[in-house]
């Protein structure tokens, strides 16, 4: 029976936070699920998204602005609940109570998806990894989408994509905290650190969360992980093949749990993989692999490789084959040829790797991808330079973890600005990290500042208390000198001044922009 037959007798399926993602999960379940009334509820009278209402009307869903009460509940066989929404919602408590399912809008999309699809998650870099996987795989010529945490809601693809498309998706522990049989043919783990604990009541269900990602999947599954992460070292529940990458192994064998040594990792500055391990671990999820992920790409023996690189020989595209591959590991790109910048990116293109190659793609493909991949907006993005500073958005550092990464980046002359609205984490390291010699200056602006500069004091750190982000892009012009950089990376989320981290990333570059105008 289809997902469709078994849901069409539930009478009601309410969907709860009419955000990006709700709205997509509403509009979609009218369309596969004509015979259900589709309901969709939202506390705020004028939620962010209530230009969306005149669509959901004219698609048949009845729309609820400012209500949150069980009466939205009778009838119900099913509740669809938005990421944004947390779980100790009144409304989606009482579901529980009554014994009606509560779905997350990634779970209920996948029920309707029979694509493959690889699920990325980790505290930070996930939508860079994303946007890198989808680059590397279309620049390959295999189809493929990016959908989730980036912005596109999985439920908008249903109906708009043909099986054969693979389907990478950043998946937020908002997302995974609802998974109940959500299971990715391929998981990334990228790494686990303190965030978001303005929602989850402590780090241990956060990191629970995000571990779910491994939850259910089986034996022809894979499963990526940091090995240099200690939380990501923790117990990994499910049944799929481990794959494991490193930037400070090396080609020693340190206990790696199930691997017994890290299968894509770094050595001299170049990213190296153990393609006879990838390809053992990766059999299964290959032989699942669309035909025509094999009929329509470039093999490597026909496709021009780059100097010194190797590339496993034989048939490692779709339904499997033999291969030929040599003992030890082989080289896929040097680190210097990646326009990324920062341990943190490194990580993300390792993980990206071990992902391709577990999918079959040869070294070439691998290293050409990421080689060719310029970044996300909002990721240490550099947006220009002024009288010789260097001024980088990393608007979307929105934890601790992230501004720690970012540092990594520049050795000296960094002017860092920070703040925001704190998630609930402790800013003594990153006071640590920025009071060293490399940092010229720390700028604090937002809800945060105060919070963030008795961090600072802990450690004898000096800051600058400002009142906003034009001031502290003023301040920082005015104090830096030529070869410095100025880096926005604010360890903090933006909701106490702006929408959403993009928009606090935009202004960022327009006051660039008017300081390249004023020749400032």
């Amino acid at each position: 029976m289809t997902l469709a037959a078994e849901l069409d007798g539930i009478g009601r399926l309410l969907v709860v936070g009419m955000a990006r993602s709700g709205i997509a999960a509403a509009l979609v379940a009218r369309k596969m699920l004509p015979r259900v009334e589709v309901v969709i509820a939202d506390r705020e009278f004028e939620p962010k998204e209530a230009a969306q209402v005149a669509a959901l009307l004219e698609a048949g869903v009845r729309v609820e602005l400012g209500r949150e009460d069980n009466a939205l509940l009778d009838g119900a066989g099913l509740v669809v609940k938005s990421p944004g929404v947390p779980q100790e919602n009144s409304l989606l408590l009482e579901a529980h109570m009554l014994g009606i399912p509560v779905w997350g809008e990634v779970e209920f999309a996948w029920r309707f998806l029979p694509n493959l699809i690889v699920g990325v998650t980790g505290t930070n870099g996930k939508t860079t990894t994303t946007e890198l996987l989808g680059h590397i795989l279309s620049s390959a010529g295999r189809s493929c989408r990016v959908a989730g945490n980036v912005g596109v809601a999985l439920s908008s693809l249903i109906g708009e994509v043909d099986e054969d498309t693979l389907l990478v998706v950043e998946l937020s522990s908002f997302q995974l905290e609802d998974s109940i049989d959500f299971r990715p043919d391929l998981a990334i783990l990228l790494n686990l650190a303190e965030d978001h604990l303005d929602r989850h009541p402590d780090i241990e269900s956060y990191l629970s969360a995000k571990m779910r990602i491994f939850e259910n999947q089986h034996s022809d599954n894979v499963s990526v992980i940091n090995l240099d992460d200690p939380n990501c070292r923790r117990p990994v529940p499910g049944q799929a093949s481990r794959v494991w990458f490193s930037r400070s192994a090396g080609d020693a064998k340190p206990d790696a749990g199930e691997s017994g040594e890290p299968l894509v990792f770094v050595r001299q500055g170049v990213l190296r993989a153990n393609l006879h391990g990838l390809y053992v671990a990766g059999a299964g999820l290959r032989s699942r692999l669309p035909r025509s992920w094999a009929e329509g790409s470039v093999s490597g023996s026909e496709k021009e490789e780059k100097p010194g690189l190797a590339t496993a020989s034989g048939r490692n595209g779709a339904g499997g084959g033999e291969v030929s591959i040599g003992v030890g590991s082989q080289a896929v790109l040097d680190w210097s040829e990646s326009a990324l910048k920062g341990d943190h990116n490194l990580d993300n293109c390792l993980a990206a790797a071990a992902a391709c190659l577990s999918l079959g793609l040869n070294v070439g493909e691998v290293a050409a991808g990421i080689t060719s991949f310029p970044g996300v907006p909002h990721r240490l993005q550099e947006i220009g330079v002024v009288n010789g500073v260097t001024y980088v958005n990393d608007s979307k550092a929105t934890n601790v973890d992230a501004a720690l990464k970012a540092l990594t980046a520049y050795r000296r002359g960094v002017h860092l600005i920070l703040g925001g609205r704190a998630k609930g984490c402790d800013f003594d390291e990153l006071a640590m990290a920025a009071s060293a010699p490399g940092v010229s200056e720390v700028i604090l602006i937002g809800e945060a500042a105060n919070d963030i500069a008795a961090s600072f004091d802990l450690v004898g750190g000096d800051v600058v208390v400002t009142d906003d982000l034009e001031q502290a892009v003023l301040i920082a012009s005015e104090h830096a000198q030529p070869g410095d950089t100025v880096l926005l990376s604010p360890a903090c989320a933006s909701f106490d001044q702006y929408d959403n981290y993009e928009q606090r990333g935009d202004h960022f570059m327009k006051l660039v922009e008017d300081l390249k105008e004023r020749g400032a």
